[in-house]
């Protein structure tokens, strides 16, 4: 058998727990990223993407989805998270700057507090972000047109307004549909069942209680039962798979669209120091003009740390805008990609329950007594039983 590479990092084994008066899931934390199996609740994901999302600005960072406050200890929500959380460590993984970045080295020490360990590691200094994205971002094109690169993010911005809203209602409707589909299954599978209740309480008093000419009622017919038990066990819900990628599409809108605003902070903060320098400039040639040493040698001062911070920060915005187009680029191909194979999944999963139900009353037409009823013809021999 081929060995199977271990993901980098994925969370198993949900154990519930209790502190004090306060009930809480921790998961295992395992994987080749990770020395010793870790225990991690699900606000520890939740506070390293929030340091993640604060000190990489402008940088798209994978989503996991938002805490619940009601009931966020059923088994339905932990299944999930278990999933949501493995997709989202996977997402981080594919991302070497992310998985080597000082957050997740924080995230991986043995430590019993990870929430209180991120909320300790302070903002960077413009010059260490420029130095920490130069060295993340070694694809950047200096003759990358920024200007051009910020007007089309922002008319994809308001794309992905549009579109969020759309896919929220859309993942509604689908939510809809799989509770439907679910009742529905279990309603077909209830008339089958139902099926040997029927036999049992009428059809057995015609027959002289003889098991033997029944169909579901007989318990020797070990085949059918093993299809009917294997039918309710194998059948697919075909919208729980479809719900759960939208979901994920969901996610990824939220966090394109909060990359894109934090990239619109920096902005927004380089204007402001830019007013500021240029406010300083203005100072500074009315002072020289009069002569006023003492004021003047302290805007000089104040003037030379902001010129530093403005052509930092100017040259983040420039790095963090070409590699934003290139995010962009790729969530582009890679949603429509997720969205054919969703298609093919969801046409394997209703065949599969086409083929599951197939089988099943194949089983149920090849039973003797429905094989010879069919052989002589129903009417046939209706009417040879009753002929005298």
């Amino acid at each position: 058998m081929e060995d199977v590479e271990e993901p980098e990092m994925y969370v198993c084994d949900p154990v519930k727990n209790k502190d004090g008066v306060k009930n809480y899931t921790s998961y295992t934390l395992k994987g080749s990223r990770v020395p010793e199996p870790l225990s991690r609740r699900y606000r520890d994901f939740d506070a390293l993407r929030k340091k993640l999302v604060e000190r990489w600005p402008g940088v798209f960072i994978p989503n996991i989805p938002h805490k619940k406050k009601v009931a966020n200890k059923s088994q339905r929500i932990i299944t999930m998270r278990v999933e949501m959380i493995n997709r989202f460590l996977k997402k981080l993984c594919k991302l070497d700057y992310l998985a080597n970045s000082e957050e997740m080295e924080l995230f991986l020490q043995n430590t019993s507090s990870v929430t209180k360990t991120m909320e300790g590691v302070k903002l960077e200094s413009y010059d260490e972000l420029l130095k920490k994205y130069s060295a993340a971002f070694t694809d950047y094109d200096e003759n990358f047109d920024t200007q051009a690169g910020k007007e089309d993010q922002e008319k994809f911005g308001k794309k992905l307004n549009d579109i969020h809203q759309k896919i929220k209602n859309f993942r509604a409707i689908v939510a809809n549909a799989k509770e439907r589909y679910k009742d529905d299954q279990e309603n077909y599978l209830n008339v089958i069942n139902m099926l040997s209740m029927y036999e049992k309480e009428s059809l057995n008093s015609l027959v002289n209680n003889d098991e033997n000419k029944l169909v579901f009622f007989n318990m020797k017919n070990v085949d059918l039962y093993k299809h009917v038990s294997n039918t309710q066990e194998q059948v697919i819900n075909p919208y729980e798979r479809l719900y759960d990628a939208i979901t994920e599409d969901y996610l990824d809108i939220e966090a394109m669209s909060e990359s894109l605003e934090t990239l619109k902070n920096l902005q927004e903060t380089y204007n402001k120091i830019s007013r500021n320098y240029n406010s300083i400039n203005t100072q500074i040639t009315e002072l020289q003009s009069k002569s006023k040493s003492k004021k003047l040698t302290k805007l000089m001062s104040e003037k030379e740390s902001m010129e530093k911070d403005v052509n930092d920060l100017g040259q983040v915005i420039k790095i963090a805008t070409f590699n934003m187009q290139n995010t962009i680029n790729n969530f582009k191909t890679i949603s429509l990609d997720n969205y054919y194979a969703e298609l093919s999944r969801l046409n394997e999963d209703t065949e599969k329950n086409a083929t599951i139900f197939d089988d099943l009353w194949e089983t149920v037409v090849k039973d003797k007594n429905i094989s010879e009823a069919q052989r002589v013809g129903y009417i046939a021999a209706w009417k040879e039983k009753h002929k005298n």
